[in-house]
């Protein structure tokens, strides 16, 4: 990836961090498109909103390994034992990220189609499931994912400082990420997520103070600060 006049110091971290840019699209179009409501088979267990989801969900799992993967193999180890941990974590994130996924899905397409106007015993399980457990899940899988991919940049840092271009792109990136959690918690109710958010962006300072000049430590606070400022302005209209 190249572009007119100048060379790029981390072309395929951009192609990964551009293919993450369009699952975040995806994610939103889905979710705001009527076409996607229509039900997924004649018993009408899902709907296609649901599926898309969940497979848009294996896409975004992908693309944090690939990421992380890049990485380890760009850069020069700084930690023994690095590998082992940052497998580890990835793991959990993974299992935790799937596990939250196929619990909201299943208990929201319920909460919404069964429970809208009573509260039977059987709705209240599903409605704390869908509304509290499967969120909570959710932010622990989401974090754990992407405290792996800045770890993997810090401790298996690149010796390739960005140059202009990387940064233009990276930024460009990081806004689509930062659109994504404005949307979230600016116009839904936003629960635990505005904490989550706000420590993963001091966490990606932390980083990017002792690693300057790390693209994807520059990645993460963009995104993120960005995402949690023009919450804060949104909110205070």
């Amino acid at each position: 990836m190249n572009l007119p006049g100048s060379r790029l110091a981390h072309g395929r971290l951009h192609l990964l961090l551009t293919l993450d840019s369009l699952v975040v699209v995806l994610i939103s179009v889905n979710r705001k498109a009527g076409g996607t409501l229509a039900f997924v088979a004649d018993n009408r267990f899902l709907r296609w909103v649901e599926i898309d989801n969940m497979a848009l969900g294996l896409c975004t799992v992908l693309l944090y390994y690939l990421v992380t993967a890049h990485l380890v193999r760009d850069g020069r180890p700084r930690r023994r034992g690095g590998l082992l941990a940052l497998g580890a974590l990835f793991t959990a994130g993974a299992y935790l990220y799937a596990l939250s996924l196929g619990d909201h899905e299943v208990t929201n397409y319920l909460h919404g189609r069964f429970c809208a106007e009573s509260l039977p015993s059987i709705c209240r399980v599903v409605a704390f499931n869908d509304d509290v457990f499967s969120d909570a899940v959710f932010l622990a899988g989401f974090t754990v994912l992407n405290t792996t991919v800045m770890l993997a940049q810090f401790l298996f840092p690149t010796d390739r400082a960005p140059r202009a271009w990387d940064n233009v792109l990276i930024s460009v990136n990081a806004l689509f990420i930062a659109a994504g959690i404005t949307a979230n918690l600016a116009f839904e109710n936003a629960g635990f997520d505005p904490f989550v958010v706000g420590l993963t962006a001091v966490f990606a300072l932390v980083l990017l103070r002792l690693s300057p000049r790390q693209p994807v430590l520059r990645y993460y606070c963009v995104a993120y600060t960005a995402g949690l400022l023009a919450t804060v302005l949104i909110k205070a209209q």
